[in-house]
């Protein structure tokens, strides 16, 4: 009986390691990608949470009032900021007129954190309380206006809007309308709560 080859020894050595890798690879790729879908939602989330902080900032300093206004075109979310050309705040009618100017281009979110937007990825308590919204449900709440804004005194619109990616972790931007204050939370499927 022959002696056998050593170069078959390594061939079937080089299979069984690249299966090994193969399989290593399949099991790490889920783990990685989901960590990178919430390092991006959390930053999208804070990133929008700085743009009205910003917007807030304006508002005192220019002593007039401030707004950020969204739009949800598509998979993206454009925020731009207006402020109050003519005393009675800022308001969509007077934006299209010309008479409330923006404070700079629009911005898009995902421009900032690749694949999130304003957007309802999954089933969820609202933050503020009236029932549950179902996955695709407006992002967007703060009353019956696309404007969230702010006053020389630093008071705002009360509401909160949700970000996230399309998969992965939702989070919302909670604004408190006396005190203009902004919170990030996210959302603990497993518990079924709302956490900072």
């Amino acid at each position: 009986m022959p002696a056998s080859s050593p170069r078959g020894h390594a061939l079937v050595d080089v299979l069984a390691v690249t299966a090994l890798s193969v399989l290593v690879s399949a099991t790490t790729l889920p783990v990685v990608a989901g960590a990178m879908e919430h390092e991006r939602a959390t930053a999208g989330a804070h990133y929008l949470a700085a743009s009205l902080k910003q917007a807030q900032l304006e508002a005192l300093r220019r002593g007039t009032s401030v707004a950020v206004r969204f739009e949800v075109e598509g998979e993206q979310a454009v925020v731009q900021l207006f402020a109050d050309g003519n005393g009675n705040g800022v308001l969509v009618r007077d934006i299209d007129q010309g008479i409330d100017l923006p404070l700079g281009p629009p911005d898009r979110l995902g421009t900032h954190a690749r694949g999130v937007a304003l957007r309802v990825n999954q089933p969820v308590p609202d933050v503020g309380g009236s029932g549950t919204l179902e996955t695709g449900s407006d992002p967007i709440r703060v009353g019956r206006s696309s404007l969230l804004s702010f006053s020389p005194t630093g008071s705002a619109t009360a509401g909160t809007l949700y970000v996230a990616a399309a998969r992965g972790p939702q989070f919302a931007v909670r604004i408190m309308g006396s005190t203009g204050r902004m919170r990030v939370l996210r959302f603990e499927a497993g518990a079924g709560t709302w956490q900072p």
